[in-house]
């Protein structure tokens, strides 16, 4: 659970209040670096944490599966096979623990080919043990339920749930900030929006999240040289409630990468930040076709290319605050309907 860099911790807090209008929910918090779940002790120190609640009549065990979390994945495993009730949310399809044996013993050189082979073999049979035996098993995304389903060879039904998001109260008043939201890959993904702002009216900001060292001093550098300085905000690493505080301000939020988003571990990934644009009621301009790729459309989001297209579409919303308060406006409808956690929850209660 945050704070915790991981975007899964972020999207678990706001699941936990879909979870309590369900039924009385608790949580069993782990360490808050990612890293820390790849440990075989942590796992057995969760199933005797775990083992008398999951005992109690009714009670429900929700795991929030992520690649490299072997302490939830085990933990799971082996209380699934004690008759506990699991519902499974898998979050980096198609892999499921990402290496059942990649502990952190093994992930290191000389021990990785050891870890590949068990991962393969006993880790894949252990993977399928889990998926058949739990209760429910849930995916974000339409793709990434049906590449589950394909690569597990599964014969039972994997669900999909919106990607859930808190509601924020509307902001009064005008806003006047392009947000790029971390965590930003690299310079280039920021560098074309930089010419763009040099040509906006002298009020509007440009404010850039999280992102490596090296890509703040390109970004900074650009902006000394166009006279932008005192107009972009570098924002660091913020907690939770900073990253709030960053969309609350801002009129246009750009996801965008210059290569693109759709290879690698991640590639049926519904963005958080995506999301929480659209909560927010900011107009929404991206490339990211992933998971989420089904709403932009309905979300009203500007879905663009190249830094050309990119570029165009930003001063355009810039210079038409109609045209950029309808799309924020159909944006944010869409995750009252859908998105909310008693949204969510009614899906939950249905579903069971």
């Amino acid at each position: 659970m945050p704070p915790s860099p991981s975007g899964v911790a972020a999207y678990a807090a706001v699941f936990r209040d879909a979870l309590a209008e369900v039924a009385p929910t608790s949580t069993v918090p782990l360490p808050a670096q990612p890293a820390a779940s790849q440990s075989f002790p942590l796992a057995a120190r969760l199933i005797r944490r775990l083992r008398p609640e999951v005992a109690v009549p009714g009670t429900v065990l929700v795991v929030e599966q992520a690649g490299r979390g072997l302490a939830e994945f085990w933990a799971a495993w082996w209380l699934s096979r004690r008759g506990a009730r699991i519902w499974l949310m898998v979050h980096d399809v198609p892999a499921l623990s990402g290496g059942a044996f990649f502990g952190r013993l093994l992930d290191r050189r000389g021990g990785r080919r050891v870890a590949a082979l068990l991962s393969d073999t006993l880790g894949r049979r252990a993977e399928r043990g889990l998926l058949a035996r739990a209760e429910r098993v849930f995916c974000l995304a339409p793709s990434g339920a049906a590449v589950l389903t394909s690569t597990h060879r599964l014969t039972r039904a994997v669900e999909v749930l919106p990607h859930v998001a808190a509601l924020p109260p509307t902001v009064a008043g005008e806003q006047r900030t392009i947000l790029v939201p971390g965590y930003v890959a690299a310079a280039a993904d920021v560098l074309p929006l930089l010419p763009v702002l040099h040509t906006l009216p002298a009020d509007w900001r440009l404010a850039v999240g999280a992102c490596p060292d090296d890509a703040a001093t390109a970004i900074a550098a650009l902006a000394a040289d166009l006279g932008l300085t005192d107009r972009v905000d570098l924002l660091g690493f913020t907690d939770e409630a900073g990253v709030r505080a960053a969309f609350a301000r801002a009129a246009i939020v750009v996801r965008w990468r210059r290569d693109g988003w759709s290879g690698g571990a991640n590639r049926h990934a519904v963005s958080g930040p995506v999301i929480a644009a659209l909560a927010h009621g900011c107009a929404l301009v991206t490339n990211d076709d992933r998971g989420a790729r089904e709403l932009l459309g309905r979300a009203g989001a500007v879905v663009v290319d190249g830094p050309e297209d990119l570029a165009a579409a930003v001063s355009a919303l810039v210079r038409d605050p109609a045209e950029r308060a309808r799309r924020g406006a159909i944006g944010r409808a869409l995750i009252e309907s859908d998105h909310t956690p008693v949204a969510v929850a009614a899906l939950l209660r249905g579903g069971h």
